[in-house]
Protein backbone atom coordinates (compact mmCIF):
# COMPACT_ATOMS: atom_id res chain seq x y z
CA UNK A 1 0.00 0.00 0.00
CA UNK A 2 1.27 3.38 -0.92
CA UNK A 3 1.30 6.47 1.38
CA UNK A 4 0.73 9.45 -0.67
CA UNK A 5 2.43 12.70 1.40
CA UNK A 6 0.77 15.94 1.04
CA UNK A 7 3.07 19.06 0.37
CA UNK A 8 2.39 21.49 3.20
CA UNK A 9 0.24 24.58 1.72
CA UNK A 10 1.78 28.45 1.91
CA UNK A 11 0.08 30.34 4.60
CA UNK A 12 0.71 33.95 7.00
CA UNK A 13 1.00 33.55 10.72
CA UNK A 14 -1.04 35.59 12.54
CA UNK A 15 2.04 37.64 13.43
CA UNK A 16 2.09 38.30 9.69
CA UNK A 17 -1.56 39.09 9.87
CA UNK A 18 -1.84 41.66 12.12
CA UNK A 19 1.34 43.55 10.89
CA UNK A 20 -0.87 43.26 7.57
CA UNK A 21 -4.17 44.79 9.03
CA UNK A 22 -2.23 47.52 11.10
CA UNK A 23 -0.37 48.51 7.48
CA UNK A 24 -3.87 49.02 5.93
CA UNK A 25 -5.40 50.59 8.59
CA UNK A 26 -2.36 53.31 8.40
CA UNK A 27 -3.16 54.07 4.80
CA UNK A 28 -6.57 54.03 5.19
CA UNK A 29 -6.30 56.54 7.92
CA UNK A 30 -3.56 58.68 5.71
CA UNK A 31 -6.36 58.45 2.88
CA UNK A 32 -9.57 59.75 4.76
CA UNK A 33 -7.02 62.55 6.30
CA UNK A 34 -6.50 63.48 2.98
CA UNK A 35 -9.85 63.46 1.21
CA UNK A 36 -11.40 65.19 4.44
CA UNK A 37 -8.58 68.44 3.49
CA UNK A 38 -9.38 68.23 0.13
CA UNK A 39 -12.72 68.68 1.18
CA UNK A 40 -12.30 71.43 3.03
CA UNK A 41 -10.01 73.31 0.59
CA UNK A 42 -12.57 73.01 -1.87
CA UNK A 43 -15.35 73.96 0.50
CA UNK A 44 -13.08 77.41 1.60
CA UNK A 45 -12.60 77.69 -2.16
CA UNK A 46 -15.99 77.67 -2.96
CA UNK A 47 -16.81 80.27 0.13
CA UNK A 48 -14.18 82.24 -1.21
CA UNK A 49 -15.67 81.85 -5.03
CA UNK A 50 -19.12 83.15 -3.74
CA UNK A 51 -17.83 85.94 -1.31
CA UNK A 52 -15.44 87.73 -4.55
CA UNK A 53 -19.31 86.82 -6.42
CA UNK A 54 -20.76 88.55 -4.19
CA UNK A 55 -18.74 91.67 -3.99
CA UNK A 56 -18.41 91.89 -7.38
CA UNK A 57 -22.00 91.93 -8.10
CA UNK A 58 -22.91 94.56 -5.84
CA UNK A 59 -19.97 96.87 -6.48
CA UNK A 60 -20.75 96.55 -10.08
CA UNK A 61 -24.58 97.46 -9.53
CA UNK A 62 -23.31 100.75 -7.18
CA UNK A 63 -20.51 101.61 -9.86
CA UNK A 64 -23.21 101.50 -12.96
CA UNK A 65 -25.49 103.16 -11.16
CA UNK A 66 -23.83 106.01 -9.75
CA UNK A 67 -21.65 106.55 -12.80
CA UNK A 68 -25.49 107.42 -14.92
CA UNK A 69 -26.64 109.64 -12.16
CA UNK A 70 -28.16 112.56 -13.46
CA UNK A 71 -28.10 115.94 -12.27
CA UNK A 72 -32.49 116.36 -11.56
CA UNK A 73 -34.06 119.30 -9.56
CA UNK A 74 -37.13 117.68 -8.33
CA UNK A 75 -39.40 120.79 -8.67
CA UNK A 76 -42.72 118.90 -8.28
CA UNK A 77 -42.05 118.16 -4.96
CA UNK A 78 -43.83 119.98 -2.64
CA UNK A 79 -40.44 120.82 -1.42
CA UNK A 80 -38.09 120.83 -3.95
CA UNK A 81 -35.10 119.68 -3.59
CA UNK A 82 -31.93 118.51 -5.40
CA UNK A 83 -32.09 115.04 -6.45
CA UNK A 84 -28.50 113.71 -5.49
CA UNK A 85 -28.54 113.62 -1.03
CA UNK A 86 -25.79 111.56 0.88
CA UNK A 87 -24.02 111.13 4.02
CA UNK A 88 -22.41 108.48 5.36
CA UNK A 89 -24.91 105.33 5.42
CA UNK A 90 -27.35 106.17 2.55
CA UNK A 91 -27.33 107.73 -0.58
CA UNK A 92 -29.77 109.07 -3.15
CA UNK A 93 -29.87 109.78 -6.74
CA UNK A 94 -31.92 109.99 -10.08
CA UNK A 95 -30.25 107.37 -12.91
CA UNK A 96 -32.05 105.91 -15.63
CA UNK A 97 -32.77 102.21 -16.00
CA UNK A 98 -31.45 100.14 -18.78
CA UNK A 99 -33.39 99.29 -22.00
CA UNK A 100 -33.34 95.51 -20.75
CA UNK A 101 -35.15 96.38 -17.27
CA UNK A 102 -38.81 95.63 -16.68
CA UNK A 103 -39.22 99.41 -15.58
CA UNK A 104 -38.33 102.15 -17.59
CA UNK A 105 -37.39 105.48 -17.48
CA UNK A 106 -35.98 107.85 -14.85
CA UNK A 107 -35.80 106.28 -11.32
CA UNK A 108 -35.06 107.86 -7.97
CA UNK A 109 -32.75 105.50 -5.83
CA UNK A 110 -32.61 105.17 -2.09
CA UNK A 111 -29.51 103.06 -0.73
CA UNK A 112 -29.74 102.44 2.81
CA UNK A 113 -28.69 100.71 5.79
CA UNK A 114 -31.71 99.44 7.92
CA UNK A 115 -32.08 101.59 11.11
CA UNK A 116 -30.65 98.23 13.68
CA UNK A 117 -28.70 95.96 13.59
CA UNK A 118 -29.16 92.09 14.32
CA UNK A 119 -27.43 89.20 15.76
CA UNK A 120 -25.50 88.95 12.12
CA UNK A 121 -25.00 92.37 11.13
CA UNK A 122 -26.86 95.20 9.29
CA UNK A 123 -28.79 94.91 5.96
CA UNK A 124 -28.10 97.48 2.88
CA UNK A 125 -31.19 98.58 1.15
CA UNK A 126 -32.51 99.44 -1.92
CA UNK A 127 -35.42 101.67 -2.85
CA UNK A 128 -36.63 102.35 -6.52
CA UNK A 129 -39.69 104.68 -7.03
CA UNK A 130 -39.95 106.76 -10.30
CA UNK A 131 -38.78 109.81 -10.60
CA UNK A 132 -41.67 111.69 -11.90
CA UNK A 133 -44.97 112.11 -9.92
CA UNK A 134 -47.60 108.57 -10.88
CA UNK A 135 -50.78 109.69 -12.19
CA UNK A 136 -53.97 109.21 -9.87
CA UNK A 137 -54.66 105.36 -11.94
CA UNK A 138 -51.03 104.14 -10.93
CA UNK A 139 -49.61 102.70 -7.67
CA UNK A 140 -46.35 102.14 -6.73
CA UNK A 141 -46.37 99.46 -3.70
CA UNK A 142 -42.75 97.46 -4.38
CA UNK A 143 -40.64 97.19 -0.73
CA UNK A 144 -37.09 97.41 -0.62
CA UNK A 145 -34.74 95.34 -2.00
CA UNK A 146 -32.36 93.63 0.62
CA UNK A 147 -28.72 93.13 -1.40
CA UNK A 148 -26.19 93.27 1.22
CA UNK A 149 -25.75 90.94 4.78
CA UNK A 150 -24.73 90.67 7.55
CA UNK A 151 -22.60 94.59 7.49
CA UNK A 152 -20.72 95.15 10.39
CA UNK A 153 -19.64 98.95 9.22
CA UNK A 154 -20.75 100.29 5.50
CA UNK A 155 -19.56 104.41 4.80
CA UNK A 156 -20.51 106.89 1.80
CA UNK A 157 -17.96 109.51 1.40
CA UNK A 158 -17.98 112.55 -1.09
CA UNK A 159 -15.32 114.25 -2.77
CA UNK A 160 -16.33 117.73 -3.99
CA UNK A 161 -15.97 121.71 -3.44
CA UNK A 162 -16.31 122.98 -0.12
CA UNK A 163 -19.97 123.97 0.36
CA UNK A 164 -18.51 127.14 1.28
CA UNK A 165 -16.65 127.68 -2.44
CA UNK A 166 -18.93 125.87 -4.40
CA UNK A 167 -17.63 126.87 -7.66
CA UNK A 168 -13.84 126.41 -6.46
CA UNK A 169 -11.89 124.19 -8.00
CA UNK A 170 -8.87 124.03 -5.08
CA UNK A 171 -11.21 123.39 -2.54
CA UNK A 172 -12.35 120.15 -2.98
CA UNK A 173 -12.18 117.59 -0.01
CA UNK A 174 -13.77 114.54 0.68
CA UNK A 175 -16.90 114.60 2.70
CA UNK A 176 -18.94 112.61 4.97
CA UNK A 177 -22.32 114.57 3.51
CA UNK A 178 -23.47 116.16 0.93
CA UNK A 179 -27.00 117.73 1.90
CA UNK A 180 -28.99 120.56 0.56
CA UNK A 181 -26.46 121.25 -2.70
CA UNK A 182 -27.53 122.01 -6.12
CA UNK A 183 -24.12 120.24 -7.73
CA UNK A 184 -23.09 116.57 -7.79
CA UNK A 185 -20.18 115.45 -6.06
CA UNK A 186 -17.38 114.81 -8.50
CA UNK A 187 -16.59 111.64 -6.55
CA UNK A 188 -18.59 108.85 -4.30
CA UNK A 189 -16.29 106.49 -2.63
CA UNK A 190 -17.71 103.29 -1.06
CA UNK A 191 -16.32 101.04 2.03
CA UNK A 192 -17.72 98.05 2.98
CA UNK A 193 -16.44 95.72 6.37
CA UNK A 194 -18.49 92.60 7.02
CA UNK A 195 -19.23 91.21 10.53
CA UNK A 196 -17.00 88.12 9.45
CA UNK A 197 -13.98 90.96 9.87
CA UNK A 198 -13.96 91.11 5.32
CA UNK A 199 -13.05 94.35 3.96
CA UNK A 200 -13.70 94.83 0.53
CA UNK A 201 -11.67 97.13 -1.78
CA UNK A 202 -12.76 100.60 -1.98
CA UNK A 203 -14.52 101.36 -4.63
CA UNK A 204 -14.29 104.87 -6.08
CA UNK A 205 -17.02 105.90 -8.56
CA UNK A 206 -16.60 109.07 -10.80
CA UNK A 207 -19.82 111.31 -11.49
CA UNK A 208 -20.51 111.92 -15.32
CA UNK A 209 -20.14 115.62 -14.82
CA UNK A 210 -20.04 118.06 -18.42
CA UNK A 211 -18.52 121.07 -17.06
CA UNK A 212 -18.87 122.49 -21.03
CA UNK A 213 -22.86 122.42 -20.10
CA UNK A 214 -22.30 124.75 -16.84
CA UNK A 215 -23.67 121.99 -14.23
CA UNK A 216 -21.37 122.89 -11.63
CA UNK A 217 -20.54 126.72 -12.42
CA UNK A 218 -24.18 127.65 -13.20
CA UNK A 219 -26.59 126.38 -10.64
CA UNK A 220 -29.92 128.51 -11.76
CA UNK A 221 -29.94 126.78 -14.92
CA UNK A 222 -28.81 123.52 -14.35
CA UNK A 223 -28.47 120.89 -17.13
CA UNK A 224 -31.00 117.80 -16.50
CA UNK A 225 -34.65 117.04 -17.05
CA UNK A 226 -37.24 119.61 -16.54
CA UNK A 227 -40.87 118.51 -16.74
CA UNK A 228 -39.85 115.40 -18.63
CA UNK A 229 -37.49 117.03 -21.22
CA UNK A 230 -34.01 117.91 -21.17
CA UNK A 231 -33.04 121.42 -20.56
CA UNK A 232 -29.59 122.77 -20.91
CA UNK A 233 -28.13 126.34 -19.51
Amino acid sequence: MKTVLKAKQPGFTLLEVLLGMSIMSIMMLLLFASLRICVQNWNAGEKKIAQVSQAAIIQNFLQNKLHATLPLNADFLEEPQFSFQGDREKIQFAAAMPASASRLGLQLFNISMNTSAGEEGRQLLVDIQPFFPLGDDEQWNEEPVIILTKIHTLRFAYFGPDSNDPNGDDGSVWQDEWLERQILPRLVSIDVELTNGEVWPQLVVALKIDRTLGTEANTESPFGIVDGKFAKP
